[in-house]
């Protein structure tokens, strides 16, 4: 019989909201609302009936360590597998112990055949690498960005720094500036080029023909369904819903993308994040890159201080062309990708897998940007 005096993990449940924003505040990552924690553990299409994260509680209903669970349908030769990735993974101080309990029970799920940490911090990583999982290839600890206000990027630089002179705990308590919400509408129609914004994904033909190659095809790819890419676009948390492109406007779809404006921390400016891009031709630079530029149009007259992609494959390195040159590549000794694949992965996994944050928990993840109210 169990000792009541341990704690216990258990699946995630609503009821552990209060607790859970309790340490996220802590160790300052973005906050649920009631909303956006019922989309996020409740609603998503893929989740498949999997538990969607876990908790370390005591007898007496306190919890002090969350581990999210984030899974995904996936496809690869016209077979369907699960994908899990962990996101959100904080303990109280005192409970190191338990919070690697929480990743061995991440770990031990047999139903997805390939379970990641896409966003690692580095005390994270250090944990990861701690329990063998294997960083991903060549690429695990690069990060792109590239510059679209050079302003707002002084200002950043600025704003950490009185963080640092101040402390982060003081400078936390100044609020948030709401801003304008960025019209990208407005912005696609004059600067983006041949590219479809896709508002609606549910009965869009174009997607969903899409959506069904990528299954079809000898990669694994995490689902791009109408039904998926609705989920992702509804998120409540965000004022400033993501932006699904297409490339181009008409006839079949060569290329995907998904952006996310958002606001990583109260001591930075305003990012637009790359969620998503992807090519059926895995060779199509074109599209790729038309897609690039669009976000970049897309960042620079938004009011974001860079547009940023924090996974990168080396295949698609190679694909950026001459973007790859002109971005900040920025490397850490502290990977942020790591994985453990299944028997059913052949081997080696990077051969048929490049991952994208939207494997991961990049965007429901993300702290939204504060905006004013008209």
């Amino acid at each position: 019989m169990p000792d009541p005096a341990i704690p216990t993990i258990r699946p995630v449940e609503p009821r552990d909201l209060a607790q859970i924003n309790a340490l996220l505040e802590r160790v300052w990552f973005a906050q649920k609302t009631a909303a956006g924690f019922d989309w996020l553990i409740r609603q998503n299409p893929g989740q498949s009936g999997l538990p969607a994260g876990w908790v370390v509680e005591d007898r007496s209903g306190n919890v002090s360590a969350f581990l999210g669970n984030l899974v995904q349908k996936a496809w690869r030769a016209g077979t369907p597998h699960l994908i899990a990735s962990g996101h959100s993974f904080i303990a109280a101080a005192d409970q190191g112990g338990r919070a690697l309990s929480l990743l061995r029970t991440f770990l031990r799920q047999d139903t997805p055949v390939l379970l990641s940490g896409m966003n690692a911090n580095p005390v994270s990583a250090r944990i990861y690498m701690a329990m063998k999982l294997a960083v991903y290839p060549e690429t695990g600890s690069l990060k792109l960005s590239w510059i679209a206000n050079p302003a707002l990027v002084a200002f950043g630089a600025l704003s950490w720094r009185a963080h640092e002179l101040v402390g982060g705990q003081h400078m936390r308590l100044i609020p948030d500036i709401p801003r304008p919400a960025p019209d990208a509408d407005a912005i696609l129609a004059r600067h983006a080029g041949d590219v479809e914004r896709i508002a609606a994904p549910i009965s869009h033909a174009r997607l969903a023909a899409f959506d069904a190659h990528l299954r079809a095809g000898p990669r694994l790819f995490t689902e791009r369904s109408p039904e998926a890419l609705a989920w992702r676009l509804a998120d409540p948390e965000q004022a400033v819903a993501p932006v699904l492109l297409a490339y181009p406007q008409s006839g079949a779809i060569r290329g995907l993308a998904l952006f996310q404006f958002n606001k990583p921390s109260e001591a930075e400016p305003p990012y637009l994040d790359v969620i998503d891009l992807v090519t059926l031709d895995p060779e199509d630079g074109t599209a790729l890159q038309a897609l690039v530029r669009a976000g970049l149009a897309l960042a620079r007259h938004g009011g974001a201080a860079r547009l940023r992609l924090t996974m990168v494959t080396p295949h698609l390195l190679r694909q950026l062309g001459p973007l790859a040159q002109s971005a900040r590549q920025s490397s850490s000794d502290a990977p942020h990708a790591f994985y453990k694949a299944t028997t059913d992965m052949p081997a080696p996994v990077s051969d048929v897998w490049q991952p994208l944050p939207y494997d991961g928990d990049n965007g429901p993840s993300l702290r939204p940007l504060p905006i004013r109210q008209q």
